[in-house]
């Protein structure tokens, strides 16, 4: 029988625009969980509340929340086949891409395939690197690959909830044959 994984991430205390009760969902999805029976040590998580550190290593950064879903791939606990579920609360974006792509690379993105770029908003994002580069959002092309490696390491099992502004190109339509869920985000 396939075992249940979790990480979960929440994310009230962002430095503008706070929001109010992300950290108390993603505390709630651990307490369900835990009700039904998956094991507390297979539950990873980033809050970031009024209280947490920048420093802390559980604070939902950029960087912290990339690692943790890369800590997925390597994890030696976690069978291929297993399931995994990935929560996230905090606030989402979205970009067109002629923007985008004019302030990063100069010229304007005429392909309406790639657009808009939506994105999870880490808790440092309008903060700045140890170098002055702004912290990017965490986009769906970010996703979609972190989400191939877990896929191909681990399998398919992976359930993806995003309660978050912005997120519907973070799912697909039905397979109108199988009814299944299929992403290439």
């Amino acid at each position: 029988a396939s075992r249940f994984w979790a990480v979960l991430i929440g994310i009230d205390a962002y430095e503008s625009n706070p929001l109010h009760g992300c950290v108390s969902d993603a505390l709630s999805m651990k307490r369900l969980l835990i009700h039904i029976g998956m094991p507390e040590y297979r539950i990873q998580y980033l809050l970031g509340s009024r209280n947490t550190s920048r420093n802390d290593p559980l604070t939902p950064s950029h960087a912290n929340i990339v690692n943790m879903l890369y800590s997925l791939v390597d994890n030696p606990d976690i069978e291929r086949g297993d399931n995994i579920i990935i929560y996230y609360a905090g606030h989402g974006s979205s970009y067109h891409c002629s923007d985008h792509f004019t302030s990063a690379l100069g010229f304007k993105c005429r392909n309406s395939d790639v657009c808009p770029i939506e994105a999870l908003c880490p808790i440092d994002r309008d903060t700045t690197d140890a170098y002055g580069r702004p912290i990017p959002d965490l986009s769906d092309r970010e996703l979609n690959a972190l989400f191939t490696e877990i896929s191909l390491s681990k399998g398919h099992k992976i359930t993806f909830f995003a309660d978050c502004c912005h997120a519907s190109g973070m799912s697909r339509d039905p397979d109108p044959e199988t009814g299944l869920r299929n992403s290439s985000f």
